[in-house]
């Protein structure tokens, strides 16, 4: 989980000082957390990506892509949720001024 870490504080520098990685981190945020919840959670289940694409009937290459920030849809979510053990949970927060 180490890597995951360093990734994160990478991240979080960068975000702090470079505003044109600060503005495009900002409109692919929301995909790369939901992304990062299901790695963590299928792992922590012992659950492989192929295992999981066998649970929900896709291909293995369907769930990299999600893990990956692309391509999930709200009917991918609630079938991989139910998989994970889990339920999504999204709400609509207001933007703070001057974002």
């Amino acid at each position: 989980m180490g890597d995951l870490t360093e990734a994160e504080d990478y991240f979080e520098e960068k975000y702090k000082n470079d505003p044109e990685f600060q503005e495009a981190w900002d409109e692919i945020e929301l995909e790369y957390e939901i992304a990062r919840q299901i790695i963590k959670r299928r792992k922590e289940l012992g659950m492989t990506q192929k295992e999981l694409a066998e649970k929900i009937g896709t291909t293995q290459s369907v769930i990299s892509r999600i893990e990956n920030g692309h391509n999930l849809s709200l009917d991918y979510l609630m079938k991989i949720s139910e998989q994970l053990k889990c339920r999504p949970k999204i709400e609509l927060q207001p933007i703070k001024e001057g974002k």
